[in-house]
């Protein structure tokens, strides 16, 4: 008696083998582009609560709150834009005595890497300010205050000043996020830009 014993697999064993591979390599592709994607947009996200919480805080304590860019270099946190940095933060200010002071709480809001933020608002020179500061700012210790100016300021009347929008967009990710201030309920609107 002669049996055929077969070597080896057949074309169509190894067709669905390789079918198979196909099949959870593209899934898992699909997988790590929408972990990206939800990571951006969990980050647009927290900004949007971080800004609406500066909102109500103002209209809960009646006192404006300013939002300020810094960035972090080798040197340490400066206010104005350096060449090169390591990490952008924005850092809430209350108006307080006339003059703006940073507050620790809400701690300042950290962007990640590869992350901007555009301020598409009306300029505003120190001349022209709504809540204007005091000419000599100095400590008890005799030294010049830094004279802090923030990009925005939400009022406790449930405005913000100036009007704009602020834009944060990803290296890495085509869409953009842009906030908006809605003065009819006093919230921040958060618009997703698919690019």
């Amino acid at each position: 008696m002669n049996i055929n014993r077969q070597r080896g697999f057949t074309l169509i064993e190894v067709a669905v083998v390789v079918m198979i591979v196909a099949t959870i390599s593209a899934m898992s592709l699909l997988a790590i582009n929408q972990a990206f994607d939800r990571r951006y947009s969990n980050e647009a996200e927290k900004l949007h609560i971080w800004l609406q919480q500066l909102g109500e805080r103002s209209s809960l304590e009646g006192a404006a709150y300013g939002v300020m860019t810094e960035w972090l270099t080798t040197e340490g946190l400066v206010t104005e834009e350096p060449e090169s940095f390591r990490a952008i933060q924005l850092r809430a200010v209350v108006y307080y005595r006339m003059r703006w002071v940073a507050v620790t709480s809400p701690e300042p809001f950290i962007l990640s890497d590869g992350s901007s933020i555009d301020w598409l608002v009306d300029s505003v020179n120190e001349s022209e300010q709504l809540l204007p500061q005091e000419e000599n700012l100095v400590n008890t210790a005799g030294d010049d205050i830094e004279r802090l100016l923030p990009e925005i300021a939400f009022l406790p009347d449930g405005y913000i000043e100036p009007s704009g929008e602020i834009r944060l967009a990803f290296d890495s990710f085509a869409d953009s996020y842009g906030y908006q201030w809605d003065d009819k309920t006093s919230a921040m609107v958060m618009e997703r830009y698919r690019e």
